[in-house]
């Protein structure tokens, strides 16, 4: 039998006969977060016994001829992964441990190497959506960190000698990002672009870029590639970058007329150039706190674009140009596409959920949050969170 039906069975029978109520509230509370739901939870105490034995039993047959559950392994002490898949489908896995920057790698995305001290960045921003971003290609592993004073750095693995080059400053102005947001991605020519939050010019935060085509050993001049309008854009917001290809893609949230949308940039030159930022979804929301959620962004090898993201308490998708549809409450969602249709995986209550094209409701992953997802080969979806200062790792189901 599984573990958890013993404990709940244990909890089920701990209850005193003249108060039920405890222990159905637990039960339906648990088994909702199955996707079984009740209309209106019940006061009379043999109706709870009845509910909290109905729903103890439904959830137990959904245990036994469900969908499997997620088996989940650490992967190192510390917070705030990122993650990466190379062409060749190995996985690529940065973290934070207070101002030290953690490296490991996996085949398989099973067993993972014993984690590599890659720097100790004094002022290493990590927590609350921040932290050293990574992105890998078939000749080169790059991360970039920021630290409190503002300054991007770069670290580069060059693979052909295994070897770990000097950090390098991303920026071209000093101490310019200190809101501690930036985004990693990499191109097909081992080629890397990197964008943050910036305020340079008018101390206003805006959307800076810069390019490496050498592998992250050096860094091309900095351009502003979006600002709003009405002076910042959304100012504790993480962005996302995507790049396949030519195409280029960057998802941040906007700030204007004092509404907090999610923006598309999009490049079809590698990310030379970007057009005008384009509004996904057809709602709003007007906000004058900035939420500190930044939404997930995937792109599929044809140039296609997913995203997820949160307005108020709800989860949305959208595909740009289409309507938005709302997904589950939550929060710190990611995506990734496959044939098969979209892997989702969100915060919310202090649990990471999870949902995928053969679920109808979310089902929790583990304890935790800030989870990240990555494409395996043969479309296995590995996910990464962060739960009670560890990294831990998971495949969906």
């Amino acid at each position: 039998m599984p573990v958890y039906v013993g404990k709940w069975i244990n909890e089920l029978s701990a209850f005193v006969p003249m108060d039920f109520s405890p222990c159905a509230k637990r039960v339906q509370t648990r088994a909702e977060a199955h996707g079984y739901k009740s209309t209106q939870y019940k006061q009379n105490p043999a109706l709870n016994t009845m509910y909290s034995l109905f729903s103890l039993l439904l959830f137990m047959v959904n245990l036994l001829i469900g969908p499997p559950s997620v088996t989940t392994r650490q992967v190192g002490k510390g917070r705030h992964p990122s993650i990466a898949v190379d062409p060749i489908g190995k996985v690529h896995v940065v973290y934070g441990l207070g101002e030290v920057i953690l490296y490991t790698s996996s085949r398989d995305g099973e067993q993972f190497d014993e984690p590599l001290r890659i720097d100790s960045l004094p002022g290493l921003h990590l927590g609350a959506s921040r932290g050293p971003q990574i992105a890998a290609t078939d000749r080169s592993v790059v991360i970039t960190a920021i630290d409190k004073a503002g300054n991007i750095w770069a670290y580069t693995l060059v693979r052909a000698t295994g070897k770990w080059q000097k950090k390098i400053r991303v920026n071209d102005i000093a101490e310019i990002a200190k809101e501690g947001f930036v985004a990693l991605a990499a191109g097909p020519n081992n080629d890397y672009t990197a964008v943050w939050l910036d305020l340079r010019g008018d101390k206003r935060n805006k959307i800076v870029g810069s390019r490496s085509t050498d592998g992250g050993q050096t860094w091309l001049p900095n351009h502003v590639l979006y600002q709003s309008p009405d002076g910042t854009v959304c100012e504790c917001c993480q962005l996302s970058v995507v790049n396949e290809g030519k195409h280029v893609a960057i998802l941040f949230r906007n700030f204007l007329s004092g509404a907090r949308d999610m923006y598309l940039l999009k490049s079809r030159d590698g990310g030379l150039t970007f057009g005008k930022p384009e509004k996904l979804g057809e709602g709003t929301w007007m906000l004058k706190a900035c939420p500190m959620d930044g939404g997930g962004l995937f792109m599929s090898a044809d140039g296609n674009v997913s995203t997820v993201w949160r307005r108020n308490d709800k989860l949305f998708t959208a595909r740009p140009g289409q309507s938005e549809t709302e997904l589950a409450t939550g929060k710190n969602a990611k995506i990734v596409t496959t044939a098969k249709g979209d892997y989702i995986a969100f915060q919310q209550d202090g649990q990471v959920w999870s949902m995928s094209p053969s679920q109808t409701q979310p089902s929790v992953i583990s304890a935790g949050g800030y989870p990240k997802l990555a494409v395996m080969p043969k479309n296995r979806i590995l996910c990464l969170w962060e739960e009670e200062g560890s990294v831990r790792a998971g495949f969906l189901p």
